[in-house]
């Protein structure tokens, strides 16, 4: 490997441990996000709308 004088290869792999450090938490929150929204099961379209159903 020749030699770095201006350290640009170690500034480089620092940056990207550095994006690869916040990228984790922030791809492990929006799964977790989605989790709960996939398992949630959906509201009704009206507020009303047991009421609504229960007069029929």
């Amino acid at each position: 490997m020749v030699y770095d004088q201006d350290k640009k290869r170690m500034r480089r792999r620092h940056v990207l441990r550095f994006f690869a450090a916040l990228a984790l938490p922030a791809l492990l929150l929006g799964s977790a996000i989605a989790a709960v929204e996939w398992a949630a099961p959906d509201p009704p379209a009206r507020a009303d709308a047991q009421k609504a159903a229960a007069r029929q």
